[in-house]
Formats: structure tokens, C-alpha cells, sequence
């Protein structure tokens, strides 16, 4: 949209603020699926509860932040314990990761322009699970606590992360050099991601073909994606990964348009 003498049409005011009310519905539903989400489980708890137990805590946790002191554990109820040591933090864990599939969708889209573009639909998801196959059963990041069925876990999960990002990477470097080449239009890119995601996911099976139980389970695992196990630490990690690239395309948003 061009501006003449630069003058911003009233149209266009009027499309940017049904888009701000759409991203405040969204964060207000977000929030609502959030509390319901926390609600549920095991220990079931009233979603005012939750609410109250978010709100209180979080204001808890500022003012103690603020005056330099800690918060006793023997002052937290029951419920604040589910709330903050467990079921919230695996929440924002998910919603995190939520938003960094987004933001990879939103650039690769840009970038190729192609509005078919994602992790998914480029192969690079794909590669991802590659790359985690190969450090479950190759360099042996898969393992079973005990006997019981879900206790096979990624012993390693940072090793096995960085073996997928590099697959991914490879994926990515791929798809790259075949957006350069003259005359690559939006089916050939398409086409291109569906053959190499179809190439992961081949060398995937035949790496699960020599895999024993416990790495077959390790792999089927890691590539369903999980929460459960994600604490504060794990949240950060990923917190401070998506916040730095997503100000990275953000700030060079407009390159990419």
C-alpha cells in the first residue's frame, strides 16, 4: 500500500486496529486456556483457583524480587505448589514453543516467499526428528529409568537438541540454496521440501529399524514433543532462544517484505 503525500489512509488505520483487537482477543483467550489448562489433571483445582493462585503468586514473587527476600516454602498452600512448581511452568513451556513455531512459520514464509512455507510442510520439522534419531540410538542419549512404561526418557536432551538443530540447519541450507537457483517458483519449493522431508523421515524409519526397545521408545518419545518434564530452567533456556530471534525478524522485519 502506497501513501500518498504522506497521508495514511483511513482504511488502513482501520485494518491495523481490527488487527491490535484481534491479538488482545487472542492473548485474553490464551490466558483463559491457560488457566483451564493448569485446572486439570490429577489433582483437579478450580480454575478461580488457579487464577487466584497466578495472580497472588506473581505478585508474591515481585514484591519478594523487589525487597531482595525469598519466598518460605512452608508458606505456600497446596495448590501453589501444583500451580508454580509444576503445572505452570510446563504451560508456559508450551506456549513458548508455540510462539517460536509461529515466528519460524512467519519468517520462512517471508523469506521464501512462498505463504506455504514452515518447518513442516520445507521438511526442516523433519530433519529435526532425523537429527534426534541419530543421537538417541547413535550416540546412545536414550535410556529407561525403571520398568514402568513411561519412564524411557532422553538421558540427554541438550546433546539431542543440538544434533537436531544441526540436521535442521542442513534442511534449511538446502532449501536456501534451491530458493537461489533461477526460476525456482513456489511449487518447486514446495515440491523441494517435500522431498527432503520425505528423505528424513526415511532415514528416521532405517535408523529405527536397528534401534532396540528402549531407543525406539526414546525416539517415538522425543518426536511427540513433551511438556511434562520442563521446570523453570528448561523455560528460560527456551524463553531467552525464541525472545533474542524473534527480536532478530522483528527488527528486520521490513527486509523481509
Amino acid at each position: 500500500m502506497h501513501f500518498a503525500d504522506g497521508v495514511i489512509p483511513k482504511d488502513y488505520l482501520g485494518y491495523v486496529r481490527h488487527k491490535y483487537l484481534w491479538i488482545l482477543g487472542g492473548i485474553i483467550l490464551l490466558f483463559i486456556l491457560l488457566v483451564v489448562s493448569i485446572s486439570v489433571g490429577a489433582a483437579g483445582i478450580p480454575p478461580y483457583d488457579v487464577f487466584l493462585s497466578i495472580v497472588g503468586g506473581t505478585i508474591d514473587r515481585i514484591s519478594a524480587l523487589l525487597h531482595s527476600t525469598a519466598i518460605p516454602a512452608e508458606e505456600l498452600s497446596t495448590t501453589d505448589r501444583i500451580v508454580w512448581n509444576i503445572r505452570l511452568p510446563q504451560a508456559l513451556a508450551a506456549i513458548v514453543a508455540g510462539i517460536g513455531l509461529s515466528v519460524a512459520g512467519v519468517a520462512m514464509q517471508s523469506i521464501l516467499r512462498n505463504p506455504l512455507g514452515s518447518p513442516f510442510t520445507l521438511g526442516i520439522s523433519n530433519a529435526g526428528a532425523f537429527g534426534a534419531a541419530v543421537s538417541v540410538i547413535l550416540l546412545g542419549t536414550g535410556q529407561m529409568h525403571s520398568s514402568v512404561a513411561d519412564a524411557v526418557t532422553v538421558s540427554n536432551p541438550y546433546l539431542t537438541t543440538i544434533v537436531a538443530f544441526f540436521f535442521c540447519l542442513i534442511a534449511t541450507a538446502v532449501i536456501l540454496l534451491i530458493s537461489r537457483v533461477r526460476g525456482a517458483s513456489p511449487e518447486v519449493m514446495v515440491l523441494a521440501g517435500v522431498a527432503i522431508s520425505s528423505l528424513f523421515t526415511a532415514g528416521t524409519m532405517f535408523l529405527q529399524y536397528f534401534a532396540d526397545d528402549t531407543q525406539l521408545a526414546a525416539v517415538v518419545f522425543w518426536t511427540f514433543g513433551d511438556v511434562s518434564r520442563a521446570g523453570w530452567q528448561e523455560l528460560g533456556l527456551m524463553a531467552l532462544v525464541v525472545a533474542g530471534t524473534t527480536l532478530y525478524f522483528v527488527a528486520n522485519r521490513w527486509n523481509y517484505n
